[in-house]
């Protein structure tokens, strides 16, 4: 298989297929958002110098819809640009102009997370997982990949995570449910850093980054909506929709995961009432009665 390279979001701290909003913080990176975009006394690619004859320039918000946005700016020196179906803008600088949205396909970017993140959930785990006196602990001894399989509920209830994989390893934790909380504790990571973690939410549809448990490592969550308190994240997100005032400091993810197989029959799941709607309209099409011939 082919290594991940982050697809559409290669280029974004945040990157949700629908909302965002949030105020008095900052992501250190690119923002992207298929919906609308909605910040207050925000500053976005705060470390990505812009280029305003450059595109697309370097330092940018990306939009589907519309970006209202007051005090604060994109790009170091607010030199960056806006790319969105409309803006509304109110002391919110970007010197790089704005621009009509064309950089990112989000219903595609949808379906290729979506498929990924329930590819990587099948994987097979090959590190070891424990809970002790409070800490959740994950020990791998593979060189290129250690996949570990964690309870969200053990994610939750734990103050501390330790990560130990050899010098420079890639990790994948698959976290089993959904409603998980990064919340007051911390992340230890040994041999590895945290462009090289991606916890991989592939159950959930809500998620919470509340607390001080920076998750040091990105979060694949393509169907999750993510609220976040006033803590931090060093790592790359990508989720449904983002509510909050998490920090987002600017670790993209460079580890080496795989993509599905070419022949892969990997495919997105119906939700439950889709499928239950399909089936009863399928049984009334086929218990339908035949209309007898016209009497002569």
């Amino acid at each position: 298989d082919q290594a991940y390279d982050s697809g559409p979001a290669a280029n974004y701290k945040v990157f949700v297929t629908g909302n965002i909003t949030s105020a008095y913080s900052d992501t250190e990176g690119n923002l992207a958002a298929g919906g609308n975009v909605n910040l207050t006394g925000y500053a976005v690619a705060s470390h990505i110098p812009g280029n305003p004859s450059q595109s697309p320039n370097p330092a940018r918000i990306v939009a589907g819809g519309t970006v209202t946005a007051t005090n604060g700016g994109v790009g170091a020196g607010q030199n960056g640009a806006i790319y969105a179906g409309s803006t509304s803008l109110s002391g919110f600088t970007a010197t790089g102009g704005v621009f009509t949205q064309n950089q990112v396909n989000f219903a595609a970017a949808q379906v290729e997370y979506q498929n990924l993140s329930t590819y990587w959930g099948s994987l097979a785990a090959n590190g070891t997982t424990s809970v002790l006196y409070g800490a959740l602990f994950l020990t791998g001894t593979t060189n290129v990949l250690n996949i570990f399989t964690v309870n969200g509920s053990d994610l939750t209830n734990t103050n501390t995570v330790n990560i130990n994989v050899p010098t420079g390893a890639t990790v994948l934790v698959n976290v089993l449910g959904t409603g998980q909380i990064f919340q007051n504790g911390q992340v230890f990571l040994t041999g590895t850093d945290p462009t090289h973690v991606m916890y991989n939410l592939f159950q959930a549809n809500v998620a919470n980054l509340l607390g001080s448990k920076n998750p040091n490592g990105s979060i694949m969550a393509p169907w999750a909506h993510i609220s976040g308190g006033y803590g931090a994240m060093n790592g790359q997100l990508i989720a449904q929709s983002f509510n909050g005032n998490t920090e987002f400091h600017n670790f993209l993810f460079a580890g080496t995961l795989p993509n599905p197989p070419s022949n892969s029959n990997t495919t997105v799941p119906e939700p439950a009432p889709l499928v239950l709607m399909c089936a009863a309209l399928l049984g009334l099409a086929l218990s339908k009665p035949k209309a007898r011939p016209l009497a002569r």
